[in-house]
C-alpha cells in the first residue's frame, strides 16, 4: 500500500513540475499545436519554453520539427502555385520557345526543391504526402514535355 501511494506521489510532483514550470508547459502547449498542424504557434511557443530552460528538449525538439514542417509546407504552397502558373500557360492558344523554358523551369525547381527537403521520423505523414505528390506530378510532366524519345 505504500508503495502505490509513494507512486501516486511521484507521479503527481512530476505533474505538478510540468504545469508549473513554465517552460515545460510551454513545451506541451507547444507540441499540442504542432500536433495540430499549427508550426507557427509551436515553434514560437517551443521557442519561449527554450529560452527559459535550455535543458528543456521536448522545446528543443519542437522547434527543430515544427521548422522542419514550415519548410515542407512552404514546398507544398510553391509547387502548388507553380503548377496554378503551368496550367494557366498551358491553356494558351500558342505556347511560345519561352514558354516552354519556363515551364521546364518552373518543373525543375519543384523536383530540385523536393530532393533537398530535411527529412525527419517525426514528419507529419501528411506534409510527406502531399509533398511527394507534387513531386512526382512535376517528374511526370516534366517527362511527358520534355524527355527525348529514342
Amino acid at each position: 500500500m505504500k508503495k502505490i501511494f509513494f507512486f501516486f506521489i511521484v507521479i503527481f510532483g512530476v505533474f505538478l513540475y510540468y504545469f508549473l514550470d513554465d517552460s515545460y508547459r510551454y513545451s506541451l502547449e507547444a507540441k499540442a499545436y504542432y500536433e495540430l498542424g499549427e508550426y507557427e504557434k509551436a515553434e514560437k511557443l517551443a521557442n519561449k519554453a527554450y529560452k527559459l530552460n535550455k535543458y528543456n528538449r521536448m522545446a528543443f525538439t519542437v522547434v527543430t520539427q515544427a521548422n522542419i514542417a514550415k519548410i515542407w509546407k512552404k514546398f507544398i504552397k510553391e509547387s502548388n502555385q507553380y503548377f496554378v502558373e503551368i496550367d494557366s500557360i498551358s491553356n494558351k492558344e500558342i505556347i511560345t520557345k519561352a514558354d516552354k523554358i519556363r515551364i521546364k523551369m518552373m518543373l525543375e525547381i519543384i523536383i530540385g526543391e523536393y530532393k533537398n527537403l530535411p527529412h525527419s521520423k517525426l514528419l507529419d505523414k501528411e506534409l510527406e504526402q502531399k509533398a511527394y505528390k507534387n513531386y512526382i506530378k512535376a517528374k511526370e510532366l516534366y517527362n511527358g514535355i520534355f524527355k527525348k524519345t529514342a
